[in-house]
């Protein structure tokens, strides 16, 4: 599922989901980061360390089909500097929302089946 990444209504950058725990509605892929994304304000760990700074940030996903996304949170890891790669996952999203984004999707068919 493509989905944005916002901060206060901003989006700081874009993500294709894919379904990572069924039953408790997770949701984790590659982040691509826009220019108004900044480490030290939206990532709640960096480089393997936490950021108490990006943990306080009010993240959403939104998605064209869906608009904002029923969830627990959504977090972004970012190991840019050490692995060249940039984590988001969305927390706890509800059931209905959840089996409608990724039903068709490889990896929660094989989970349920």
């Amino acid at each position: 599922m493509k989905v944005d990444i916002l901060c206060e209504g901003k989006v700081i950058g874009h993500s294709n989901l894919d379904p990572i725990d069924p039953p408790m509605g997770v949701a984790s892929g590659p982040f691509i980061a826009s220019p108004e994304y900044a480490p030290r304000l939206h990532a709640s760990v960096i480089d393997g360390d936490d950021n108490k700074v990006g943990r306080s940030a009010e993240l959403a996903a939104r998605s064209d089909a869906s608009g904002i996304l029923p969830c627990a949170g959504v977090s972004i890891e970012d190991f840019n500097k050490t692995l060249h790669e940039i984590t988001v996952t969305v927390l706890g999203m509800r059931s209905p929302e959840y089996e409608t984004a990724f039903a068709a999707h490889a990896l929660y068919k094989t989970y349920w089946h």
